[in-house]
């Protein structure tokens, strides 16, 4: 594991990575749009399919996808029971069918049953794997910012670290813009030393970087690097991937949350980015370039914000002017991939996540020398808010191993990498409910079973939807189905029976009894009532 020569060398104002910018030992690295290794590239998340969601949402997305790869079904099925948000698209908003809106997630709240004359049986209607049958795309045709949590500003929920919060508390500079700030794009005095890149834009601007090739709208030069994803992403300019989010069309109000209408002056603009992209984020951007670990100082230039000395220009730049960045602070880490998006509840299972910055070195400031190592920790965080931080069993600059508790509760849960203060991009982990059989008597004369155990979850009644308790590979007519306990009617009793829930399955021996077993408090109290009766037959007779 390499040391790192810790000192910041630049700031932008945006969340992925920096520029190509000196003419002296530069990468071949195309600028704009660069090569974008952190963060969720420069592109409009609009007008999807179905299938374009699964490319980032998945159990096992493309590596180097760092959206979200959680498994669906559990983290749907989780929901079961938990209070459906205001303005949710969900299809059957009444899926008890009392005519009233239901407040809770059931079942039948997504999946929708349809009898079929020919089988005699239900068998469930699939419109629900279509993402957007639910997640219904407004405004600009988007998705993810007309979220709750989008309204709420709070970005680092999908974002994490590569960008603040707004009113989060973070330092804005209120000092006037100098030579050195940088501008959205259109720098009057953009450093005119360096070589213009291919859109024409000189250093000192974010879209120096973060834009089209030819500076055009329209997504034009389709030219992302990402031999991972074996597809090119489309990459905007830097004001259509804002403006594509569709939050100011939601309510224009928000068109401040990136415009200051009290400060007109293009020199003052990225002060409004600030509440978004602020030096404590930006500083801390740095990608691992030649695979031997993250160097935040001496990596190659043009593909992150501190990777090199000469990346600082690519927002700083103004012809030639020598500056002294301040010190940046722990790289932010950022998951690539989970060995596993759901565990059971109850049993301690250790994952590997990979992805990079997990480790680096920053300077001593009592000494100078770069021997102060930060490593990550990884945590854990439930729907309620409540945070778990959980110390990995093992951690390098691209690997981490952690075992995941067995006393954590059954739901989801954002799992993150984080180093200090810096929280990388947010990953879902479902625990899902612990499947167990306490018992299970068949009675032979009538053919019921009883199964008694936990976490069986809900029965669905339909064909295809993977509840079902069977045995010896026949399945059972169900009549009744809890949490806790099961009954069916068999039409013979065997040695195992097999219980298979939305979470998974279970299996166990099978008591086999002639007749329903009375135990001794059935028989008490069927004495008592005998006593009783007699007791009152005297009496009546008595009276007589």
């Amino acid at each position: 594991m390499k040391k790192s020569i810790f000192a910041s060398f630049s700031i932008a104002a945006a969340f992925i990575v920096g520029a190509a910018i000196s003419s002296i030992g530069m990468a071949a690295v195309p600028a704009p749009p660069v090569v974008q290794q952190q963060g969720i590239p420069d592109t409009v998340f609009n007008n999807l399919q179905a299938s374009d969601c699964r490319g980032c949402h998945n159990q096992n997305p493309p590596p180097g996808i760092p959206v979200d790869p959680t498994y669906l079904p559990d983290r749907h099925h989780l929901l079961k029971g938990t209070a459906i948000p205001a303005g949710s698209d969900v299809p059957n908003r009444d899926a008890d069918g009392d005519g009233i809106p239901d407040t809770l997630y059931d079942c039948l709240s997504c999946h929708s049953m349809e009898w079929n004359p020919n089988t005699f049986m239900y068998e469930l209607v699939q419109n629900f794997r279509d993402c957007l049958g639910c997640h219904q795309q407004t405004a600009e045709a988007t998705v993810h910012h007309l979220t709750a949590l989008a309204a709420a500003q709070n970005c680092q929920a999908c974002h994490g670290g590569v960008i603040d919060n707004p009113g989060d508390g973070h330092i804005i500079p209120t000092y006037q813009p100098s030579l050195v700030t940088p501008w959205p794009s259109g720098k009057v005095n953009g450093d005119d030393t360096v070589a213009a890149n291919s859109a024409g834009t000189y250093a000192g601007n974010c879209n120096f970087c973060h834009n089209t090739t030819d500076g055009q709208g329209g997504a034009a030069g389709l030219n992302l690097e990402s031999t991972q994803l074996g597809t090119v992403a489309a990459i905007y300019q830097n004001m259509e991937t804002h403006h594509g989010t569709g939050l100011a069309l939601a309510d224009s109000a928000r068109c401040s949350w990136c415009h200051d209408m009290a400060q007109p002056s293009p020199a003052h603009a990225i002060r409004a980015c600030e509440q978004c992209h602020g030096i404590s984020s930006l500083h801390n951007i740095t990608a691992d370039t030649d695979g031997n670990g993250v160097t935040p100082g001496a990596e190659l230039p043009g593909y992150s914000h501190t990777g090199a000395q000469s990346d600082c220009w690519g927002c700083h730049g103004n012809n030639g002017v020598i500056m002294s960045a301040p010190m940046s602070g722990p790289a932010i880490p950022s998951i690539a991939s989970m060995s596993a998006s759901s565990v059971p509840a109850g049993v301690e299972t250790a994952i590997t996540l990979t992805g990079m910055n997990f480790t680096n070195y920053i300077r001593n400031p009592w000494t100078g020398a770069f021997d102060i190592q930060v490593s990550s920790a990884v945590q854990l965080t439930d729907a309620a808010g409540n945070a778990t931080e959980l110390v990995p069993t093992s951690v390098t600059e691209d690997m981490i191993e952690v075992v995941i508790p067995a006393v954590m509760a059954a739901g989801n849960y954002q799992l993150t990498a984080k180093k200090g203060l810096k929280s990388g991009n947010p990953m879902n982990l479902s625990v899902t409910p612990e499947i167990s059989i306490d018992s299970a008597v068949c009675v032979k004369r009538t053919g019921k079973l009883t199964v008694t155990g936990s976490s069986f979850s809900t029965y669905l009644g339909a064909s295809g939807s993977g509840t079902t308790v069977t045995m010896n590979g026949v399945p059972g007519d169900v009549t009744s189905w809890t949490d806790t306990q099961i009954q069916a009617d068999v039409s013979r009793c065997e040695r195992s029976v097999t219980v298979d829930t939305v979470f998974g399955s279970a299996s166990a021996s099978v008591e086999r009894v002639k007749k329903v077993k009375k135990d001794k408090k059935d028989k008490k109290d069927k004495k008592d009532k005998k006593d009783k009766k007699d007791k009152k037959d005297k009496k009546d007779k008595g009276e007589k």
